[in-house]
């Protein structure tokens, strides 16, 4: 009885093969890839092309890029414009990239910071486009059409 169960007990330890097998080893682990922490590189700006007319306005929304080219958001930028030369006062620029036509010219547009500025925005404004009134007379869409009195 004691030769059987020293029989069984080392055919259950050792197997059908007469092999003890070892655990599989563990992997070792590779190690990972360690991403720098965000750094603005780019700032982007759309749209990259606009026309309006003297009186209305055109919204620019600019977008930070970091070195993955992901967006980044909480970035505070700084609004820039300059003409074509002909035009010291095509647009005006207020805080959030919101651009008003004042009067007829080209402009560039920029968004900038931390010292990364973007690529410029054209941005045409186009003089009033003249209307009809009930009359049949033309002025500036603008404003309302005043003729001088006649006289009787």
């Amino acid at each position: 009885m004691k030769l059987v169960l020293t029989i069984f007990v080392s055919l259950f330890l050792f197997g059908c093969g007469g092999e003890v097998s070892s655990p599989a080893p563990t992997p070792t682990p590779t190690p990972t890839s360690i991403l720098a922490s965000p750094v603005l590189t780019a700032i982007s700006l759309s749209p990259a092309e606009a026309s309006i007319h003297v009186g209305e306005v055109q919204i620019y929304v600019a977008q930070g890029l970091d070195q993955y080219h992901h967006p980044m958001s909480g970035i505070t930028f700084t609004w820039t414009s300059s003409d074509d030369g002909a035009n010291d006062h095509a647009i005006a620029m207020f805080h959030g990239g919101v651009a008003t036509g004042v009067s007829a010219g080209v402009m560039h547009v920029t968004a900038s910071a931390s010292s990364i500025t973007s690529a410029p925005a054209a941005l045409t404004v186009l003089a009033p486009t003249p209307v009809d009134d009930d009359e049949g007379r033309r002025g500036p869409i603008c404003g309302p059409v005043v003729y001088p009195q006649e006289q009787h």
